[in-house]
Formats: C-alpha cells, sequence, structure tokens
C-alpha cells in the first residue's frame, strides 16, 4: 500500500528537458557519427580476429 500511495502522489518526476531542443541537422549528424564509430568498431574488430587467427598459427 505504501509503494501505491508513493506512485500515486501529484509529483512526477520529468524524464525529459521541457528547455532542450536538438534540430533535425544536429540528430542527423550525430547519428551518422555514431554510425561512423560504430562501423570503425567493426572493422577493429575484425582486425583483431583476424590477427588473433595468424598468431595462432604461428604457434
Amino acid at each position: 500500500m505504501e509503494v501505491e500511495k508513493k506512485f500515486s502522489s501529484s509529483y512526477t518526476l520529468n524524464f525529459f528537458s521541457k528547455e532542450m531542443i536538438i534540430t533535425k541537422k544536429s540528430l542527423n549528424e550525430n547519428q551518422l557519427k555514431f554510425t561512423y564509430q560504430k562501423q570503425l568498431i567493426s572493422d577493429l574488430d575484425y582486425k583483431y580476429k583476424e590477427l588473433s587467427k595468424s598468431i595462432d598459427s604461428k604457434f
């Protein structure tokens, strides 16, 4: 019952800022940066696996 009282109170949390505005251009640029970084990480992972295979085969 006590938990229900806490949630039913008039106080609600804001999970966003009403003052914050993100332009579509900025959002698209950030998405492109994120996609590029994700690809770089994927490439590094692939290179690491290939290097690991070549080192294992030598020993």
